[in-house]
């Protein structure tokens, strides 16, 4: 952090002292403020009244607010093997840029193999699904059969075969019996005949013979009646049952198996007919991709190649053979009667931007010419992009459109934008010089004859030159631009809350300035005139606060950048005037003086000095400084 913090105060300190030097060759000039008094004595300015216009200032690049983007269509990376040149006037259908296809060639040839091949397969799921329709008619055909007949046979056997086989063995049952009757009256008249020697002895044996043969027949008859009744028919009965169960069970099962055969033959069928639509889609696409690799324009206009933005604000250019990722820019046409200049606002003055403000804007490329604008936009966070090269500056991007355009005004142009905050009308103004702070209090030396009074004011807005003053001082006074020599001190600042009593100390580079060398520049951006042994009042060199380590750390990160940082960092000074876009309008407070002597922190130049100084000469006094 110390590294960061020696580098942003040297960036500051080094804008500030120019700008003060600036504010003292600008001020007799100034349109917006009360002239010089015709005073002898240089140092002395008089308090006039007069309008005040509160603005903010800063410089950013013109951009198309609508431009035509063409961007990349094929997956993945592909090199540029043809491009249009920049600057080059096509018409709509006109070709701008081709990308590597061959990779996409081949893909596509080994796509519509896929795809012949998905049709075969879909072919074959629907035969198979045929053919599995028909095994199930069969099966159910089968199964129905099977049931129905086991159903017949139960209920034959049981109302027909089984009454049937009872009456034959009942019938059986009786015909034995008499038999065995007239076989008993047989036997008992041979018996009687044999008796009387009417028949021989044999004839009687015969007949007891076929008395007994008639009683075991009756016995057999009666066994097998029973036997049936008890065993036979019931057992009978109970099997063709449960055929006639286990037919309908069978049946079930074979609808529940067609069933799921066919349903898989059916997600097969769907699976293939379904992997074939995507196969083919994927077709399609790649035939697509292959198609964008030759991009058209959209529309007729000028072709600007798109800069891709990287963490350190440099672009890296679109060129013959640079790969571009799907969704990437490639060029775009810009629509050159609707441009918009893209800024970045000081976290310091981004409260005081709204959208819909008028804003004036020069172009560097047309000088003279003023061009009206409005405020579209202003970010409501911090942009990363500024956090590569001072993590601590906190900007916000914002949209000016210009109301108005001219011939010549290109995207990529450098324009400067003043942002109309508020118009004062008849009030009293002082430059922003004659101020100085001590804490929270604000004071002005007056020149009182020959005498010079420190005296208290009270202060509104200000812009980058002049202060309003509500009381203090009155129209005709005249003040000092900075402490004249034997002029009282300014009073102590209040103390510090955050910080202990103990650690204010002089010697402490983080508290305060060592004694005639003057604190850090204060919030508006210059120091004091002149050293004084209090060190309330700045100098301007505002390197008073540091210690010999702190400026060489400064000074060796300075001389570790490389030629792109230190080309980087020029820029955003030339755009912003100053380390941390210092310059581009007022920034922090209303009130810009010498800093706090006791905390000794960095406060934002308040000076535009992209205005009243030139580049060169404030990267010189920044090298100078470091």
């Amino acid at each position: 952090m110390m590294y960061r913090e020696s580098f942003l105060r040297v960036s500051r300190a080094g804008v500030a002292a120019i700008a003060g030097l600036a504010l003292v060759v600008l001020l007799p000039g100034c349109a917006d403020g009360p002239t010089e008094d015709a005073s002898k004595d240089a140092e002395l300015v008089a308090a006039k009244r007069g309008s005040l216009r509160i603005s903010v200032r800063e410089g950013g690049d013109l951009e198309s607010g609508k431009p035509v983007i063409i961007r990349s269509e094929v997956e993945g990376r592909n090199a540029i093997i043809e491009l249009v040149e920049e600057g080059t006037f096509v018409k709509k259908d006109q070709i701008v840029c081709k990308l590597d296809s061959a990779g996409l060639e081949d893909r596509v040839q080994e796509q519509e193999l896929t795809v012949d091949k998905s049709k075969s397969d879909v072919a074959q799921a629907e035969e198979d699904f045929a053919i599995q329709e028909k095994t199930n008619l069969e099966s159910m055909k089968q199964a129905e059969t099977t049931k129905l007949l086991a159903r017949r046979a139960f209920e034959a056997y049981r109302d027909g075969s089984l009454p049937l086989e009872r009456k034959r063995l009942e019938s059986e049952l009786t015909l034995s019996k008499e038999e065995l009757k007239r076989a008993q009256t047989e036997y008992e008249a041979s018996k009687r005949l044999f008796a009387k020697e009417i028949i021989p002895k044999t004839q009687v044996e015969a007949d007891e013979l076929g008395e007994k043969k008639a009683t075991e027949k009756v016995t057999i008859s009666e066994k097998n009646l029973e036997h049936f009744n008890a065993f036979t028919c019931k057992d009978e009965l109970k099997k063709l049952e449960s055929d006639w169960d286990v037919s309908e069970i069978a049946y079930e099962r074979v609808k529940q198996q067609c069933s799921s055969n066919l349903m898989q033959a059916q997600d097969i069928l769907d699976t293939k007919t379904k992997n074939r639509k995507l196969e083919a889609e994927q077709f399609v696409k790649l035939k697509g991709q292959l198609k964008n690799c030759v991009i058209r324009s959209p529309a007729d206009g000028l072709i600007v190649y798109a800069r891709e933005r990287r963490r350190h604000g440099q672009s890296e250019p679109i060129a013959l053979g640079k790969e571009i990722r799907e969704r990437e820019r490639i060029v775009e046409i810009p629509d050159l009667s609707n441009m918009v200049v893209q800024l970045d606002i000081h976290e310091s003055s981004v409260k005081k931007v709204k959208r819909g403000q008028r804003t004036w804007i020069t172009v560097d490329a047309l000088p003279g010419k003023v061009f009206p604008g409005t405020v579209l936009r202003v970010g409501l966070v911090p942009s990363s992009q500024s956090s590569w090269m001072n993590p601590d500056l906190k900007v916000y991007e914002a949209d000016v459109k210009l109301e108005e355009t001219a011939e010549g005004i290109k995207p990529g142009m450098h324009a400067q934008v003043e942002i109309l905050v508020e118009q004062l009308t008849d009030v009293l103004q002082i430059p922003l010089q004659c101020v100085a702070q001590s804490g929270s209090r604000t004071f002005v030396y007056v020149s009182k004859g020959n005498e010079v009074e420190l005296r208290e004011v009270e202060v509104g807005l200000n812009n980058q030159s002049f202060v309003h003053v509500k009381s203090g001082v009155e129209e005709g006074d005249f003040v000092y631009l900075s402490r004249p020599g034997g002029a009282q001190a300014l009073p102590k600042p209040e103390g510090n809350v955050f910080m202990p009593a103990t650690e204010l100390s002089p010697q402490n580079p983080a508290v305060g300035a060592p004694p005639g060398r003057g604190a850090r520049g204060g919030r508006g951006g210059r120091g004091g005139r002149g050293g004084s042994d209090d060190g309330n009042v700045g100098g301007r060199g505002a390197r008073g606060g540091m210690s010999a380590e702190e400026r060489k750390k400064m000074m060796e990160r300075y001389s570790n950048m490389s030629d792109e940082e230190k080309k980087a960092f020029q820029e955003r000074m030339r755009r912003g005037g100053g380390g941390d876009r210092g310059g581009g309008g007022d920034r922090g407070p209303d009130v810009r003086g010498a800093d706090d002597a006791q905390t000794g922190d960095v406060r934002d130049v308040g000076v535009d000095v992209g205005v009243a100084v030139d580049v060169q000469g404030v990267c010189s006094a920044i090298d100078g400084a470091l």
